[in-house]
């Protein structure tokens, strides 16, 4: 054989394989929300977003314009929006549109995995796996934007967030930390319905850990019990926390005098001590939830944070991550 043509072609075998690896290091692997291990072939280019903390996560990591779906409850966000231009609607986010997710191709469709689409087994039976990535509790929240980092090949951007998240949640924790038991208030955090409470590991629950109140739900065996005007009056909470999602008919303070003005509430250690908060539900939970935690934290115990406020927080992430949403109706009373 000839010694000058052995070169050249281990050199091009060389070249071929060092390809093959490449391509194959492409893969990308993560775990979602459930715990599944994902596999895609390369970064997603092409997202339908039906949960709208995922939406504003994708938005926060520098990648709003790879969303070219949205539920219609993300569509109406205006500050939002201004971040995803190239995204049409694909209906309600519980029953998304099949054929209209279908016709638009994406590389990923990403769902919480808490409330999942109720037609879901149609986009199974099509060979589309959905992504559950809830993006939306405290606790988990490091781990649903490394994994959608990952996917967007964004992981550096996705570190930020974190070190941002972990900042405000670490300085919470430090200052409660040697609270006694007898300064721990207790908490009744009622959802966007009347009557329906957070029980142990919903989102606001979470950040009562983390702030250090004492969530009377939490033993009802559910994430979001169904409980009666008679059981909250039994339970007498020092503090009451109505999580709301914002309509343009009614504002926060409506929404608190509404609690103030419920059937025997008036009896109520909450209620006479003038300790019940309206928080938004954008704030409360997802992406801004480090600024919910800080009003959280100072309703829980003002002498704590007199030198931190909520808007501050929300400030640095509209500066950092997802400009415009620091302007609105946030919570009420002012803290």
């Amino acid at each position: 054989m000839n010694p000058k043509f052995v070169l050249p072609n281990f050199i091009i075998l060389i070249v071929l394989f060092s390809c093959i690896v490449a391509i194959c290091s492409a893969e990308i692997l993560f775990t979602d929300s459930e715990g599944n291990q994902l596999t895609f072939p390369g970064p997603a280019e092409k997202l339908v977003c039906l949960n709208s903390d995922s939406a504003e996560m994708v938005v926060a990591l520098g990648a709003g314009e790879k969303i070219i779906g949205l539920a219609d409850s993300v569509m109406s966000d205006t500050a939002l929006m201004a971040h995803i231009p190239n995204a049409v609607s694909v209906g309600n986010w519980q029953t998304p549109n099949f054929e209209k997710v279908l016709e638009l191709k994406p590389d990923a469709v990403i769902s919480y995995s808490s409330s999942k689409p109720k037609n879901s087994d149609q986009f199974l039976n099509a060979g589309i796996n959905l992504t559950y990535l809830d993006c939306y509790r405290i606790n988990t929240l490091d781990h649903d934007v490394k994994a959608l980092g990952t996917l967007l090949g964004a992981s550096d951007r996705a570190d930020v967030y974190v070190k941002f998240k972990d900042k405000w949640q670490n300085l919470v924790s430090s200052r409660v930390a040697n609270l006694a038991p007898d300064q721990i208030p207790s908490v009744y955090i009622e959802g966007y319905s009347d009557y329906s409470a957070n029980g142990k590991g919903s989102g606001v629950d979470q950040e009562l850990d983390v702030a250090r109140g004492k969530n009377i739900a939490a033993s009802l065996g559910e994430q979001w019990p169904k409980v009666t005007a008679e059981w909250v009056l039994s339970q007498n909470p020092d503090v009451i926390i109505k999580a709301v999602s914002l309509k343009p008919d009614k504002t926060l303070e409506q929404v608190r005098d509404g609690i103030l003005h419920r059937s025997g509430f008036e009896t109520l250690s909450a209620v006479k001590n003038n300790q019940v908060y309206a928080l938004n539900g954008d704030l409360a939970y997802g992406p801004r939830s480090p600024a919910g935690l800080i009003y959280v934290a100072k309703a829980l115990h003002p002498s704590l944070f007199k030198d931190i406020y909520p808007d501050d927080v929300l400030k640095e992430y509209a500066d950092t991550f997802v400009s415009g949403v620091e302007k609105g109706e946030y919570y009420y009373p002012v803290l």
